[in-house]
């Protein structure tokens, strides 16, 4: 069965491929104005869906991507697929290097492999951006690397309304609260409503259950509020709100999720009937009027969505 789904990934691979020939204008470009340029180089070899080698011996790490089902031992069929639209694209092609505009931080990883974006020269496509168009990939941000997060979100987000890929696989969906604690011990995406928030030992956390011992519950470091707080972001004040975040779950009452830097959260939905903190006694009810005719059920409203 394997070599009948690879066979189906690698046929489907080569028609993206043709088909981006022939319409590379609808490809993805992205703005890099926020990023330093490196240099132009040529790509002689494809490692992983992560790694390339350039013609001057260096290998460079795509930065702000993920494979659900990357092994490097035995790659899932995303991983690839991945890998061929990768050879057909760039082996052999010169590409543009963007990197963090922080020299010490962010631009090598512990292998010593350089960590940026990729542009081909040809034809100014963004890597990244079409792996994520695809829906081979999804984004995973680092904290020196959350560059092009707010692009890159919304290229996955139009994928998966789309079905593009992984997006129209069950297994890839964003998960809810409740169906969390059936992936610990992986990288996913989860949306729900904040029940509690609360500040325990310098940290901060936001409950999404009624019962925090086994609740999914996301906690930010006081030290990585301050990274929020030059967004102008207050998660302290996201009691009620719906969000979506990204990140590896672990267990420590229940799932858990540790949140290091602010594009880990994709967006922020107003709640209308926000919950109560635990701080908090509930109000006491408005006495009843008489001849009063229904409300209508008020759906919610958005807030402005950030890196969306």
């Amino acid at each position: 069965m394997r070599w009948i789904l690879t066979t189906f990934y690698f046929l489907t691979s080569l028609f993206f491929c043709n088909a981006l020939l022939a319409q590379e204008h609808i490809m993805p470009n992205g703005d890099f104005e926020g990023m330093k340029r490196t240099g132009v180089f040529k790509v002689t070899e494809i490692v992983n869906p992560l790694t390339v080698k350039l013609e001057d011996g260096r290998f460079v790490h795509l930065a702000g991507l993920n494979f659900a089902d990357l092994d490097f031992y035995e790659p899932g069929d995303l991983s690839i697929t991945a890998m061929h639209i990768l050879d057909d694209f760039l082996k052999g092609k010169k590409v543009t290097l963007y990197q963090t505009k922080n020299p010490s931080k962010g631009r090598k990883t512990r292998m010593d492999h350089h960590i940026g974006h990729l542009v081909r020269t040809d034809n100014d496509i963004w890597v990244q951006g079409m792996l994520l168009s695809l829906g081979v990939a999804r984004v995973r941000t680092t904290p020196y690397n959350p560059d092009m997060a707010k692009q890159m979100l919304s290229l996955e987000n139009t994928a998966r309304k789309a079905k593009s890929g992984m997006w129209d696989i069950e297994e890839h969906r964003v998960l809810s609260p409740k169906e969390a604690a059936k992936h610990i011990g992986s990288y996913q995406i989860v949306e729900g409503v904040v029940n509690t928030v609360s500040m325990r030992k310098n940290k901060l956390y936001l409950n999404f259950g009624k019962n925090w011992r086994d609740d999914f519950t996301i906690a930010i470091s006081a030290f990585n509020l301050r990274k929020f707080t030059k967004q102008k972001l207050s998660p302290q004040q996201w009691n009620g709100k719906r969000l979506r975040v990204r990140g590896w779950i672990g267990s420590y009452n229940g799932p858990y999720m540790d949140i290091d830097h602010p594009e880990r959260f994709e967006a922020i939905f107003e709640q209308k009937n926000t919950m109560q903190t635990s701080a908090e006694k509930p109000a006491a009810p408005a006495p009843k009027k008489q001849n009063q005719k229904p409300r209508k059920k008020d759906p919610g409203s958005a807030l402005p969505v950030f890196n969306d």
